[in-house]
C-alpha cells in the first residue's frame, strides 16, 4: 500500500475514532442533561408541596388567631360579668349584714 493511501486510511480512522469519541461525549451529556432535568422536576414538585403545605398552615394560624381572639373577647366578657355578679354579692353581704344588726 503507497504511503499516501496509508496516511488516508489512517486519517480516516482517526476521524471515525474522533467522531465515535464525540457521540459518546454527546450521549454523556445528553444523559447528565436528562437526569438534571429530571432532578429540576422532582425539586419543583417538592418545592409546590411545600408552598401548599405553608399556605395550609398560614390559613391554620389565622384561624387559631381568630378562635384565639374570640375566645379572649368571651373571657373579658365573663370576667365583667363576673365583677358585677361580685359586686352584687357584696352589696347583698351588706345588706344582710345591717339586717342582722337591725333584727339583732
Amino acid at each position: 500500500m503507497p504511503e499516501e493511501q496509508q496516511t488516508s486510511a489512517d486519517n480516516e480512522q482517526d476521524i471515525i475514532q474522533i467522531f465515535r469519541e464525540l457521540k459518546e461525549k454527546i450521549e454523556r451529556i445528553t444523559q447528565e442533561k436528562m437526569n438534571l432535568e429530571k432532578k429540576l422536576h422532582d425539586i419543583t414538585e417538592h418545592l409546590k408541596e411545600v408552598q401548599a403545605k405553608e399556605i395550609e398552615l398560614r390559613d391554620m394560624i389565622a384561624e387559631f388567631a381568630n378562635k384565639e381572639a374570640e375566645l379572649n373577647s368571651q373571657r373579658i366578657s365573663l370576667e365583667k360579668k363576673l365583677n358585677e355578679i361580685n359586686q352584687k354579692l357584696e352589696k347583698l353581704t351588706k345588706v344582710q349584714k345591717e339586717l342582722k344588726e337591725i333584727w339583732g
